[in-house]
């Protein structure tokens, strides 16, 4: 029997299955997610240090509009509809 090579999908595909094969969908992004560090470091593409040190306190006062945060026994979460909220309040417009 020939060995495949198995691969890993991020939470957000979601993998169904039938007769006439496999398929893999990206599944629709729940508002309410709550997402981890390392989650909110790949939408934002950085680093997750990056992500920790906007939520101390030292980053909070360095920015007018920290990114807000959850912060519980387990570790650090965040909603998905706030993180996106969030970085929609940073774009700026140039003045022409």
């Amino acid at each position: 029997m020939k060995q495949t090579k198995g691969f890993e999908l991020p939470a957000s595909f979601i993998v169904t299955v039938s007769l006439t094969g496999a398929e893999i969908v990206p599944a629709q992004p729940v508002e309410n997610d709550i997402l981890t560090v390392a989650e909110v470091a790949e939408i934002l593409k950085c680093k997750k240090s990056s992500i920790y040190n906007l939520t101390r306190n030292r980053g909070k006062a360095r920015y007018d509009n920290p990114i807000p945060v959850l912060k519980l026994p387990m570790g650090l979460r965040f909603r998905r509809s706030s993180v996106l909220a969030w970085l929609k309040s940073q774009e700026r417009t140039s003045a022409a």
